[in-house]
């Protein structure tokens, strides 16, 4: 309901789009912003494809999961840091 800014693009091979975006949902799940938006219909909706993580820290995340390396880390939302299970 609002513009939005490309920042980066990855292109992927032989991955199923659904696949990483359930690993990365996964990942940073417990950064989920939790908020409501009011469309100009007074209609709710509220969006779960929002995150609260740093940029660089998507970056890696999504890096991991074209690696393969994905399951071998988890996010630390308290540190903002990507740390090894």
């Amino acid at each position: 309901m609002a513009p939005v800014e490309i920042v980066d693009t990855f292109r992927c091979f032989n991955l199923n789009p659904e696949k990483m975006e359930s690993l990365l949902h996964n990942f940073f799940g417990k950064t989920c912003l939790n908020i409501d938006i009011f469309d100009n219909k007074g209609i709710r909706h509220s969006p779960r494809e929002w995150f609260i993580v740093p940029y660089p820290i998507v970056r890696q995340a999504i890096l991991f999961v074209l690696d393969g390396e994905i399951q071998n880390f988890r996010y630390d939302a308290d540190k903002q840091e990507i740390v090894a299970k």
